[in-house]
């Protein structure tokens, strides 16, 4: 009996022991996701509720008028429709690109760091300056895209002003810089999987193809499932590089969500407005979110 005593004494002992050593390491980074991301989304989803007044904040207390308004305006399912079909390019055009860099880059053995340190290149310089770029070789009358098309006898085009252009055109960019961070977390993925599997899958008779598609990929889909939930909630929200470009023109065929909520809290000051549509983007992002952990949790 003492021995048990004495066993349950040690147990209990175990279980409050804290470590704290890591919990000062994450203090840091609990306290900017506190300060920079769960506050402000809490005083979205409380602005949402008032007729906000910035001179005497928080101003008339509207209930649900803000989601209702916004809801039934037909400039907001506009804009929503528009941010689908731009992470829709996205997705189609862009979200795939790492995968096969990364599947390139494991098959070169020589100079693969210098392969991976060239990729990252890209992501150095900030986004906002490749925009400006692209819109300086975008311009129809000097831009270089022009100039070097017209030698072939093509253009010239209005990429940023032509209402079927302008969405592929705020695209086009991201599918040349569309590496980063991504392509070195899929290649550590890829470099996890197991060699001996895929040796004996190549001596069993499959080729390259047969070994992405059955082996690869399939080991390394938590990672694909957790950069495309990332991939998709950034499209979603996609404001920078659409704003420098068009600013949501031309005829509103580029007005996406995110500049519906820029438009709206800081040119129209419907800062309560801008909230609610906040907030049903937020909706929408955590929806989608979940089925795909879900479904991921399934197929597992």
């Amino acid at each position: 009996m003492e021995t048990k005593q004495k066993q349950q004494v040690i147990k209990t002992k175990r279980k409050i022991v804290i470590r704290w050593v890591p919990i000062l390491f994450l203090t840091p980074s609990i306290i900017c996701y506190l300060l920079f991301k769960y506050y402000p989304t809490f005083r979205m989803i409380y602005i949402s509720f008032f007729d906000y007044n910035i001179g005497n904040p928080p101003g008339k207390f509207v209930g649900l008028d803000n989601f209702i308004q916004s809801l039934t305006a037909a400039t907001f399912w506009h804009a929503f429709g528009i941010t689908l079909i731009f992470a829709l390019l996205y997705l189609l055009l862009t979200f795939w690109i790492p995968i096969v860099q990364a599947l390139l880059l494991n098959e070169i053995h020589r100079g693969n760091v210098l392969f991976r340190f060239i990729y990252q290149i890209p992501a150095i310089a900030p986004g906002v300056v490749t925009v400006l770029i692209w819109k300086f070789m975008y311009n129809p009358d000097f831009g270089v895209l022009n100039f070097y098309l017209g030698k072939i006898g093509l253009g010239p085009y209005l990429w940023l002003n032509d209402l079927h252009m302008v969405k592929f055109s705020i695209v086009m960019p991201s599918i040349f810089a569309s590496s980063g961070i991504s392509i070195l977390l899929y290649f550590s993925a890829i470099r996890a999987v197991s060699q001996e599997i895929l040796e004996a899958a190549k001596m069993d008779g499959a080729g390259p193809w047969r070994r992405i598609t059955a082996i690869i990929l399939p080991n390394i889909r938590f990672i694909i499932l957790i950069q495309f939930i990332a991939f998709l909630t950034g499209a979603l929200y996609t404001f920078d590089n659409i704003y420098v470009f068009t600013q949501g023109g031309p005829s509103n065929s580029t007005m996406v969500a995110s500049i519906l909520v820029f438009n709206s809290a800081f040119n129209e000051l419907r800062f309560g407005t801008a909230s609610a549509i906040s907030f049903f983007l937020f909706i929408i992002t955590a929806i989608i979110t979940f089925i795909q952990l879900r479904l991921s949790r399934e197929s597992d």
